[in-house]
């Protein structure tokens, strides 16, 4: 195997030990050791690709900011009705978090800094301004109750949804993205009140 693929391969793997570690223990009890043993290199291999703890988060974040432009952008820019682009962007993150623990492990050290520093993270503010557009246009075509604040369903569906990923163990995340369908399913039902529709 040419050099290059071999050291492609090994940034590879060192990410995923990284994100592992980082998804289930957090980013002040995860270390270079664990994450080096995960996949069988000294620390000192790992340095050849990652100078730090710090540089491996900055790339986890990266890729998570990337995976969510994605939906957020199609969210946005789509012209079929307001209800199934919220609903599939609401699934698609889903899905996203559910299969990839490279935007786990992100989504939580990027909660994790928020928490830490006080502000709001630019994730969160960013997927509730999507939606909360979206609830407004949902409202507006007559699907959902139009008396429900359109800021307070864009907060319980964002608190809902990332809440499924900040809370339990690592090994509940992985079945996650079902539980988002069905949070879905039940506030989708309890939103259309009296219009029926």
């Amino acid at each position: 195997m040419p050099k290059q693929a071999r050291a492609l391969r090994t940034y590879d793997a060192v990410l995923d030990a990284a994100a592992y570690e980082f998804a289930r223990y957090g980013y002040a009890n995860t270390n270079l050791q664990k994450i080096a043993d995960q996949i069988g290199l000294t620390k000192g291999a790992l340095y050849g690709h990652f100078s730090n703890k710090e540089e491996l988060a900055a790339v986890l974040s990266s890729h998570l900011t990337a995976a969510v432009e994605l939906p957020l952008g199609e969210a946005k820019a789509s012209t079929g009705p307001a209800l199934d682009r919220l609903r599939t962007l609401m699934l698609t993150l889903g899905e996203l978090f559910q299969c990839d623990v490279r935007a786990r492990a992100a989504l939580r050290l990027t909660l994790e800094t928020a928490q830490a520093s006080g502000v709001t993270a630019t994730l969160l503010e960013g997927t509730h301004s999507a939606v909360f557009d979206l609830v407004g246009e949902v409202q507006q075509e007559g699907h959902w109750e139009a008396s429900a604040s359109a800021k307070a369903v864009a907060d319980l569906l964002v608190a809902a949804f990332f809440g499924v990923f900040w809370m339990g163990s690592a090994h509940e995340r992985p079945e996650s993205g079902g539980r988002v369908a069905a949070m879905w399913n039940v506030l989708s039902h309890a939103l259309r009140g009296r219009s029926g529709q």
